[in-house]
């Protein structure tokens, strides 16, 4: 029933029925409004992915060195220029290759190689003791991926897909004027999955910034070898023999050289045994005096055989022994800017 004839019917009724009704024109029907439409609702914001805080121990064995020459000309006692309250910019990179031979029916022959990763860092100085031992900390203020030759994707996909981001990511420990490492702790206050993984690598590639230097003056020609226990993906138990060389001393740089070796003995994991554990590798390093971090780079390769038998669920193959071949290539490197 619409508004006018509602008040039709009022007047009637109010006259009995026995007068004609107004003749006073009634006010015009509002139109109607549009009903609005109703706004869709917003999807809800996405919930960001959980993160956890990331605190490792960086175990570093004792290294033993041994003078082999001293070198000609005019020699020094090389040390690390550790001023308190410094801190110096620098690049580290990344690389790493793993390949695997093996049968089919234990996964066939696998290769993957990571694109270069490149954090950018600051290394600062905090306490000096009275031997020269200095607190570092290394911290990570951005991070990058470089194209490599044979990676799995381009730099910049890894780092889009794959890379989280550790940025704000501390390394702290000491080192000696010689370059005897301390015991060193990876912090990250909040790291999603891509992070923590990020975090795996860089633990598992992170060389010594400092070669362990003789504590008596050398020269050009000097020679020395460091041997230290060394655990392959982190897990097998070798030893790391680096043979140095000075190549060159100009002005205030060092050249160093040095060549790495690495051996281990069988070692069995359960029912997985591990043998032919070898490996060998390069390091070049700068050593300018005054600068407390030099410039290096490093490549090492390992190999080592993998033996496993056949668990009871492999049909007719269980209890039958499967070899697969497993080679690694790790690089590092430090760039001051």
């Amino acid at each position: 029933m619409n508004r006018t004839f509602s008040l039709v019917l009022v007047a009637l009724f109010a006259c009995g029925g026995s007068s004609a009704p107004p003749t006073t024109p009634l006010p015009p029907e509002p139109e109607p409004k549009p009903a609005e439409e109703a706004k869709p609702t917003p999807p809800p914001k996405p919930e960001p992915p959980p993160t956890v805080t990331v605190d490792r121990q960086i175990d570093v064995p004792k290294s033993t060195l041994k003078l082999v020459k001293a070198g000609t000309g005019k020699k020094a006692v090389l040390k690390l220029a550790a001023a308190q309250g410094t801190t110096q910019h620098v690049d580290l990179l990344l690389d790493f290759l793993q390949k695997t031979d093996a049968p089919a029916d234990v996964g066939g022959s696998q290769q993957e190689i990571v694109p270069t990763v490149v954090l950018a860092s600051d290394v600062s100085v905090g306490d000096v003791g009275s031997d020269g031992t200095a607190k570092f900390t290394v911290k990570v203020s951005g991070v990058d991926a470089k194209d490599r030759a044979g990676a799995m994707m381009s730099g910049a996909d890894f780092k889009a897909q794959k890379m989280g981001d550790v940025t704000g990511l501390t390394v702290t420990g000491s080192v000696s004027p010689d370059g005897q490492l301390g015991a060193m702790t990876m912090h990250l206050d909040k790291a999603d999955a891509r992070a923590k993984a990020l975090t795996d690598l860089i633990r598992l590639l992170l060389a010594p910034m400092w070669p362990q230097l003789p504590t008596t003056a050398i020269g050009v020609g000097a020679k020395w070898t460091v041997s230290t226990p060394f655990k392959i993906v982190d897990q097998l138990d070798s030893t790391q023999t680096v043979d140095y060389e000075v190549v060159s001393h100009k002005g205030s740089a060092w050249e160093l050289k040095g060549n790495v070796k690495i051996t281990g003995a069988t070692q069995k994991v359960d029912a997985t045994t591990f043998d032919k554990i070898a490996g060998s590798g390069s390091i070049a390093m700068t050593l300018t005096e005054g600068t407390f971090v030099p410039q290096s780079t490093s490549s090492i390769s390992s190999d080592f055989q993998v033996s496993v038998t056949l668990p009871p669920n492999a049909g007719s193959a269980a209890g039958q022994q499967r070899a697969a071949q497993v080679h690694l290539e790790q690089g590092f490197g430090v760039t001051p800017k």
